[in-house]
């Protein structure tokens, strides 16, 4: 899990940017910036990292700390784990992180479990993102209901960010246009990244989800991007604009996440936390 400092201050809202577990959007979103720690497990590793990621877990949440965390991990791509928290905006993100430092608790916990990570891990980087709310479409997700994110990460070229952002905006109007029934959301990097990397995340309760895509996004969505000038328009920015994209699979790890209290009430079989195993003599 890393520094606490640096990282505890990590925990959700990647799809609905609004309440943690609120159903109903503001009217503007109340998260706005959003830390999110990758990090690389090493070969071989997964079944004691996860072991270890959940014992720190525990013991976050032993101490009381006011900010919750969601853990991910990758079904796809690199061996990842991520770890995502919200804020309000950057002085809500350095209020939490001087919290974070004057906590003993928490800052005993940290120098406890951060040592050993070295054993299963060959890299970790924080990010920071800003969030688009000018690209984003559908409000908040139940992510007390959900169960997996669906994350494309989009490497821009450099100075080609406007061809990028219109694209985005045309895709915004078609689903507006057609009222599709999908959601997500659209984060920048500010920090953490290169510059021009965006991330569109989507949350989904079940992967079946992802059977309804071809419907979703049909013939009347298709149309709704407009003529074929239009779509030519489209193609042609992709083209200038985006070096890469890499859609991938995380699956929500309740046990090395401290979720909201209201999400352990909405689904405690699947967010309560498990008692630690016993220890063998």
């Amino acid at each position: 899990m890393k520094r606490f400092v640096a990282r505890l201050s990590l925990v959700l809202t990647v799809v609905a940017p609004a309440a943690l577990g609120a159903q109903a959007a503001p009217a503007a979103p109340e998260f706005k910036v959003l830390t999110v720690y990758r990090e690389s497990v090493k070969p071989g590793k997964g079944d004691a990292h996860d072991a270890h990621e959940n014992a720190w877990a525990r013991a976050v949440a032993a101490t009381k700390s006011p900010k919750p965390f969601l853990a991910l991990t990758a079904m796809s791509g690199a061996t990842e784990n991520w770890y995502m928290s919200p804020y309000t905006d950057w002085a809500d993100l350095e209020k939490t992180n001087k919290a974070n430092a004057d906590n003993a608790a928490l800052v005993a916990v940290n120098k406890q479990y951060t040592a050993p990570e070295a054993d299963y891990l060959s890299d970790g980087r924080l990010m920071v993102l800003t969030f688009r709310e000018d690209l984003s479409y559908g409000g908040p997700a139940d992510l007390a209901a959900s169960r997996y994110f669906v994350v494309t990460r989009v490497s821009i070229r450099p100075g080609h960010n406007t061809e990028y952002v219109e694209n985005r905006r045309m895709v915004k109007a078609a689903h507006e246009s057609v009222k599709a029934a999908d959601k997500y959301s659209m984060w920048q990097a500010a920090a953490g990244a290169p510059a021009g990397t965006f991330f569109i995340i989507t949350a989904l309760k079940s992967l079946a989800e992802l059977d309804q895509s071809a419907t979703i996004h049909g013939t009347a969505y298709i149309a709704a991007l407009g003529d074929s000038t239009a779509r030519m328009k489209m193609t042609a920015n992709q083209a200038a604009a985006i070096v890469s994209s890499q859609t991938d699979i995380f699956a929500f790890a309740p046990q090395q996440s401290v979720p909201p209290p209201a999400w352990v009430t909405a689904d405690p079989g699947y967010w309560q936390r498990k008692a630690a195993p016993k220890k063998t003599p």
